[in-house]
Order: structure tokens, then C-alpha cells, then sequence
């Protein structure tokens, strides 16, 4: 098989993904914009459609992690917009971070999950303050805690925080380890 893992070439989690996973033969595509400074080695430029496209996308977000996109700097607007691509890409999505309440995950990665709750995408996202994996319950309309590991699909979102903590990379190791086998 050929696994695409999608993200966005930052610091932290995103190239924690990309790096963990060419150990496994795993291409990341790191979605990317022009003036936009990341990196990834597969690195996605997209165009003023597609970013326009990802803000139909964040507006729908909006709603429901009840923030407002910050359409004042072009930067940051650009940032959550690709996100869409991230999502749009993957069958699930893995994510690292934290909590703001079991429902929204905090920062740039709570724009991609809740992209990814809004088009009913499996969520796997590992809380590192509460060191645990959890999946989005569709039923519930949030978070639940699981008690396994999750295995990847072929085409994943591998995201996350930049401020990537010690049980965060055990976390994306151990997702890995349960999908290829342990390297030797």
C-alpha cells in the first residue's frame, strides 16, 4: 500500500508525522501557501482558489467551535484556511494537542478537527494533558475516551500542536508501530 499522510510541514506534531513516518515509507504532502514558512519535504503550494475554497471550510468551522476567524491577518487566515486540504485529502484524521472541553480541540488543530467533524470524518485525537487517546462520537457530539491505539487509513491527516510534548511523540510512535509492525 501507499500511505499519504497530509499536513502542513510545521514544527511540533505535524513534522514529527512526517518525520516517524518516512521511517516507514510513509509520503507526507505538506500543504503549504506562498510567504508560508514550514518544512516538509513534499511541500503543496496551493493557489488563491484553493485557499478561498478552505475559507468556505473555516467559516463553516466557525460555527461550531464558536471562534471567528482572524480575517485581519492574511497570514493566519491563510494557515487555518489550508487546513481544509489537510482534511479534504484524508480518510481520518490523527491529531495531538489538547482540550478546550471535550467537544473542541484548542488552536490550529481545533480548525482541522471540527473540518473534519463537519464532514463526519473519523477523528482520532490524542489530549496530552489527559495522556490518552479519544475518538469524535458521532452520536454524542463529542469526544470519547478510547482504549486502544488507532490504526492509520492509507490517506491520513497527520497534525497537531506545535508544542509537541514527550507523550505526544510516544503517541504518534506507538500509532505507527501499530499499523506497520515494530522497526527493527
Amino acid at each position: 500500500m501507499n500511505y499519504i499522510c497530509h499536513s502542513g510541514g510545521c514544527p511540533g506534531s505535524d513534522m514529527f508525522w512526517e518525520t516517524e513516518g518516512d521511517k516507514y515509507g510513509v509520503k507526507t504532502i505538506a500543504y503549504s501557501f506562498y510567504g508560508h514558512s514550514q518544512q516538509g519535504k513534499n511541500r503543496q503550494i496551493l493557489e488563491r482558489e484553493q485557499l478561498d475554497e478552505g475559507f468556505e471550510a473555516v467559516k463553516i468551522a466557525a460555527k461550531g467551535i464558536g471562534r471567528t476567524p482572524n480575517v485581519r491577518w492574511p497570514y493566519v487566515k491563510n494557515l487555518i484556511c489550508r487546513n481544509w486540504y489537510q482534511v479534504k485529502n484524508a480518510e481520518a484524521i490523527f491529531a495531538v494537542g489538547k482540550f478546550i472541553n471535550r467537544k473542541i480541540v484548542s488552536g490550529g488543530t481545533g480548525w482541522a478537527v471540527q473540518m473534519a467533524v463537519d464532514n463526519k470524518k473519523p477523528v482520532f485525537f490524542f489530549d496530552q494533558e489527559g495522556n490518552i487517546w479519544n475518538t469524535y462520537s458521532y452520536t454524542k457530539n463529542e469526544f470519547e475516551v478510547i482504549d486502544y491505539v488507532p490504526k492509520l487509513t492509507e490517506n491520513f491527516a497527520g497534525i497537531g500542536t506545535r508544542e509537541l510534548q514527550d507523550n505526544g511523540k510516544d503517541a504518534i510512535k506507538k500509532v505507527y508501530e501499530n499499523s506497520f509492525g515494530v522497526l527493527v
